[in-house]
Order: C-alpha cells, then structure tokens, then sequence
C-alpha cells in the first residue's frame, strides 16, 4: 500500500528508523509503500509514541506530537 508523507513526517520515521532512506521524494512529500502488516504495526507504534513524548504538561500537542497526530490520520487506512 503507498502512503503519502510530508517531509516531516518522512523524517521522523527515518530518524526512529521505521522506514529506510531509499523511498521516493516527489517534490514536497514522500510516497511510501507499506506491506499491510507492517503499515497496521507502524500505526501503533505511532500510537504509542504519540501517548508517550506527544504532549506537554499542559496536555497539549508539541512538536513532536503534531507530527505524531498527522501520521495517526495519515497511516489509519
């Protein structure tokens, strides 16, 4: 299954090292394929990140949660 990503999102999966560096950049986003397996897993690891390092003390998104936020939406197929 292709997903499309901001680059922002591409670089967060990167940097926690849930997707390699050779997907295909077209322009301003990245499209990505997924095996169905592998895109379900993703999502809750997403999830769970999201839970974890998401909000501030005020419960609020931070940067890193607004990221997380987008990919929920994003790999929820």
């Amino acid at each position: 299954m292709k997903i499309k990503l901001s680059k922002k999102e591409y670089d967060y999966l990167l940097k926690h090292k849930k997707i390699s560096s050779d997907m295909i950049a077209q322009e301003s986003s990245i499209v990505v394929e997924f095996e169905e397996d592998y895109l379900i897993d993703l999502h809750d690891w997403v999830n769970d990140q999201l839970q974890v390092t998401g909000f501030d003390e005020n419960y609020e998104l931070n940067n890193e949660g607004k990221i997380l936020d987008n990919l929920v939406d994003v790999l929820n197929v």
